[in-house]
């Protein structure tokens, strides 16, 4: 067995490892939870919503500005971000 040194994304804290610095670097520059991505997974206008199709079963998540339902394409830069907690980052404000 053999010791080696190992990089972990700081945002999505991901089991993924990379074996060099610059991977796991390139990996963070696109990690949709990085806040600088401005994305919908660490926006303060992501809520959850009930199922506009009327199922009361069904919850979702819905920008409270756009409306729309994300996760469904990634958006990221977003003009409507505003910084929140969001859903994925176990309670850490950035």
């Amino acid at each position: 067995m053999k010791k080696v040194t190992a990089y972990q994304c700081d945002f999505c804290k991901n089991p993924r490892l990379y074996l060099s610095r610059g991977g796991a670097r390139k990996h963070e520059k696109r990690c949709w939870l990085n806040p600088i991505r401005k994305s919908c997974a660490t926006c303060g206008n992501l809520a959850e919503a009930w199922d506009p199709k009327g199922r009361s079963e069904y919850m979702e998540w819905q920008c409270t500005e756009t409306k729309s339902i994300p996760f469904k394409q990634k958006i990221d830069n977003c003009y409507f971000y505003v910084v929140g907690i969001g859903i994925f980052n176990d309670g850490q404000d950035w």
